[in-house]
């Protein structure tokens, strides 16, 4: 008997100490989830947002088939400050890092006032006419009187596999933020796009916490309404 009671007594502290652990799990995915979501609403806005104030919609960026964004992702712009033999151009660089030939073209304006695509062949360290630190850009194809380039990494954002995601080019989707997010069919995270702006709905929850839905219109940070 008194064994029994031993045993019944066992059962009963375990499933105790089960409960509580069960409580404390839920409490801190509570907490940790709640920073995830707040810490992928701010990155998922404030990055769509910078991009599209870069570019032209529906020229430098499209909104896909309901889940993402593929753009012309620009990362510097060169002014053109010597004459140097064509295909060279001699540039004063500044931008958000250094260009890469491997995955970089340059959208280039001439002096007749189009615009041109050009592939960046070579980037390397060179000087202006004035004597200052300049760099020296080959393209292809060449663009005579080239006054102003815009280099840029095609890429694409998406909503995707729990994730706000980058694609640069056509490399693996890599995540941005944590993996709380729901995607997919149904009440999964969209991005649409609507005029020179974005249709952003991201949908959080997994359990034992419902689905939040968080709808956002994203403006280019230059031109909110």
């Amino acid at each position: 008997m008194e064994a029994l009671t031993a045993m019944v007594l066992l059962v009963a502290v375990m499933a105790a100490a089960l409960q509580t652990l069960t409580t404390l799990r839920h409490a801190l995915w509570r907490v940790t989830g709640d920073a995830q979501v707040r810490e992928t609403r701010r990155i998922t806005r404030y990055t769509l947002a910078q991009e599209l104030r870069t570019g032209l919609a529906g020229i430098d960026w499209v909104a896909g088939a309901g889940d993402s964004v593929a753009l012309r992702a620009f990362r510097g712009t060169g002014v053109g400050c010597a004459t140097v033999p064509q295909p060279l151009w001699a540039v004063r660089y500044t931008g958000l890092r250094r260009p890469d030939p491997a995955k970089d073209s340059v959208l280039v304006l001439a002096a007749d006032g189009v615009w041109r695509v050009a592939e960046l062949v070579r980037a390397r360290a060179g000087a202006c006419g004035d004597g200052t630190a300049g760099e020296v850009w080959e393209l292809n194809p060449a663009v005579p009187e080239a006054v102003v380039g815009r280099v840029f990494e095609r890429g694409s954002y998406h909503v995707a596999a729990e994730a706000f995601r980058y694609r640069p080019g056509r490399g693996g989707r890599q995540p941005l933020t944590a993996q709380v997010l729901r995607t997919g069919a149904g009440v999964g995270s969209r991005v649409s796009g609507r005029g020179t702006g974005l249709d952003l709905r991201l949908a959080f929850g997994q359990a034992p916490v419902a689905t939040t839905i968080d709808s956002a219109r994203v403006w280019p940070r230059e031109t909110w309404p």
